[in-house]
């Protein structure tokens, strides 16, 4: 890749044809580069594209548009570190954005995580992220099973596997904006449970400096207790961390108890005015934790069970997370 502004467009192109469900066009992605700060019109694009076909990092499917290649996918993961930085930030707020969810009539979309796992260890896997759901650490208690060969969202399930899609917790933002309050995804993290309460946050890392999502991090590097949690009472989850205005304070409560009727019951109870356990807050703005919605598939690497965790995946209309664990 040549300059640095052309490199972040070829990057923030390869970014949204490997979101999409299928094959893109010129015209679509024109549109979320606008969205995305990127102003360019559908020949530029239809340049760009040549130029990532030439290089082997997309392919194109007829007149359907463009799809991205094995080479491709290398190439978006090893982009280099400082376009990479604030895009997990950027991603989450169009996601949240995006979402539609009518905590009243339980439709729209909202925002998924999906774990691919051996279908051999299927049953075993439903059981322990039962009894995580069951302890109260996820965002809600409903999943989709999509079988092998099928996707979800962006991702093709292997043979030999199954997904299972889970409500992320920036969900709850979402339904928050859509009520107009707005919220500042601020950490990720590692929250320790000591009788059963969460008591104080051990490891953060910020979204808006970092290339990649904090708890998918902490996923990776096995840091939570989350089945001590569960059988003791004493442990570590994953959470995370937004702010929303003192102003909202009561608004955002009423908010939470009526998706709570939904089955969202990942937030925390204890809203933090000055401190939000354990983190210090501006004069301003009230904190709020969130489980997160990969806890149950994140415990899972602490039972030796293989699992590929991706958080903030895909939008799904919420009618199709209807399988409860």
């Amino acid at each position: 890749m040549t300059n640095i502004q052309t490199q972040r467009k070829l990057v923030e192109i390869l970014r949204i044809v490997n979101e999409s469900d299928e094959a893109v066009g010129a015209r679509t992605i024109a549109s979320h580069l606008s969205r995305r700060g990127y102003p360019i019109g559908e020949r530029a694009v239809r340049y760009y594209l040549t130029l990532l076909d030439y290089k082997g990092f997309t392919a194109k499917l007829g007149y359907s548009g463009r799809i991205i290649t094995e080479k491709g996918l290398t190439e978006l993961n090893e982009a280099i570190v400082g376009d990479r930085v604030g895009f997990v930030i950027t991603k989450i707020e169009e996601f949240i954005y995006r979402t539609t969810l009518d905590t009243a009539q339980h439709t729209g979309d909202i925002i998924t995580n999906v774990t691919t796992i051996n279908k051999d260890d299927f049953e075993t896997v439903v059981e322990i992220a039962g009894r995580v759901i069951d302890g109260g650490y996820s965002v809600s208690p409903y999943v989709r099973i999509v079988e092998e060969g099928d996707k979800a969202g962006s991702i093709i399930i292997p043979y030999g596997s199954v997904g299972i899609i889970t409500m992320c917790s920036m969900t709850i933002d979402g339904i928050l904006i859509k009520h107009g309050i707005p919220t500042d995804i601020m950490y990720g993290g590692v929250l320790k449970i000591e009788d059963k309460v969460p008591s104080a946050y051990t490891d953060m890392i910020s979204y808006k400096g970092t290339s990649l999502d904090p708890i998918q991090i902490f996923t990776s590097r096995r840091m939570t207790a989350i089945m001590d949690a569960v059988d003791k009472g004493a442990g570590a989850v994953l959470s995370n961390l937004r702010t929303v205005p003192s102003i909202a304070y009561e608004r955002a409560r009423e908010v939470l108890h009526d998706a709570r009727k939904i089955g969202i019951t990942g937030w925390i109870e204890n809203f933090g005015r000055d401190d939000s356990l354990g983190i210090n807050l501006e004069d301003d703005v009230v904190g709020i934790n969130i489980y997160a919605g990969v806890n149950p598939m994140a415990a899972l690497s602490e039972l030796a069970i293989e699992a590929n965790v991706k958080s903030i995946s895909s939008l799904m209309d919420v009618r199709l997370l209807k399988e409860r664990l």
